[in-house]
């Protein structure tokens, strides 16, 4: 009889076990998958660089120093919330003129000037099919389902991509400042709220304001603070729609000013303030797409044409700014 009832003690036991397994089963049903069983083998997960958004934003014309000095007067709380999440890098532009049309060719293709026809403003065309990060993206079967767009304060920044408008989800170009360009930021990113998203979007004021009234002017500081303003509205409806964390933003410049004037004719020094802990150094404006590339899981020295920048990824954790390595002394 004892033994009996041992038997019966231990199939109660057992039944009891499989429903509570059953009843974990279920619970992970209902969330569709949402939930992470924690029996899964963590070897599965996909990494957390390779299954967000990305946001390029491109504030037009402004001088590295400058950029610098505000961040250090408290000027741009938003850009510096940015920076307090990632990272500060200097960036230099070589090989080309800087500017705003061959700057943004770069920084949207990885590409030289020889490569993209892109070699100044009064270049005609736009950049060869295939060759933009719109294309790369929407070729790429292992990046899945990525939703591109483009907004942009110049018409002729747009215009650079004509030939990839069958790889760019929402294109909005227009020659405007940020009181234009911020809104139809905002209304193409709600749009693209519940997809996967490559979005770049381009703000001209510190450009226009460079040219009207020259570098270091109230205009020109102004138009800054007008672009970090725009730059919390976007950060806040992610933040609202539950994608700040979900999305790494690339804040960055075609090219800098010359200092005092109203021209950029030698104006390389620029920067790059990023949420993406990965980026763990300076470069080349060529870096920067090969940086946003790779967080979308592509090998950018695999892509064809090859791109001319590697990531900015490796090294010491994100700190504040990290300039461009110099070579040691022999």
């Amino acid at each position: 009889m004892r033994s009996y009832a041992k038997l019966s003690v231990i199939l109660v036991l057992l039944l009891a076990g499989c429903g509570a397994e059953s009843s974990r089963v279920k619970i992970k049903d209902k969330t569709k998958g949402e939930r992470k069983d924690e029996l899964k083998d963590k070897s599965t997960a996909v990494p957390a660089a390779r299954r967000g958004n990305a946001l390029l934003v491109s504030w037009d014309g402004v001088r590295r120093d400058v950029l610098k000095e505000m961040l250090e007067a408290g000027k741009l709380p938003n850009l510096a919330g940015v920076i307090k999440a990632g990272s500060l890098q200097d960036i230099v532009i070589r090989g080309q003129r800087t500017q705003t049309r061959p700057g943004h060719a770069k920084m949207l293709t990885g590409l030289c000037a020889s490569q993209t026809g892109i070699s100044a403003n009064s270049s005609p065309g736009c950049v060869p099919a295939g060759c933009t990060l719109f294309d790369r993206l929407r070729k790429a079967p292992r990046t899945g389902k990525v939703a591109t767009i483009v907004v942009t304060g110049k018409t002729y920044v747009g215009t650079l991509f004509a030939e990839s408008r069958a790889s760019i989800d929402t294109y909005d170009a227009g020659s405007r400042l940020a009181e234009a360009t911020g809104p139809a930021a905002l209304s193409a990113l709600a749009r693209h709220r519940q997809q996967r998203f490559f979005a770049f979007v381009h703000f001209s004021d510190p450009d226009a304001a460079g040219h009207s009234s020259g570098e270091g002017s109230d205009h020109y500081l102004e138009a800054i603070v007008t672009c970090d303003r725009w730059l919390g509205l976007i950060l806040g409806q992610l933040r609202k729609h539950g994608l700040e964390e979900k999305t790494a933003v690339y804040v960055t410049t075609d090219h800098g000013f010359d200092k005092g004037r109203r021209t950029h004719q030698d104006a390389p020094e620029i920067w790059l303030a990023t949420s993406d802990r990965r980026v763990t150094r300076g470069g080349e404006l060529a870096d920067i797409p090969a940086t946003i590339l790779s967080g979308f899981g592509l090998d950018p020295g695999k892509l064809e044409p090859p791109l001319l920048g590697k990531p900015l990824t490796g090294g010491k954790p994100a700190g504040k700014t990290t300039r461009p390595a110099k070579k040691k002394a022999a």
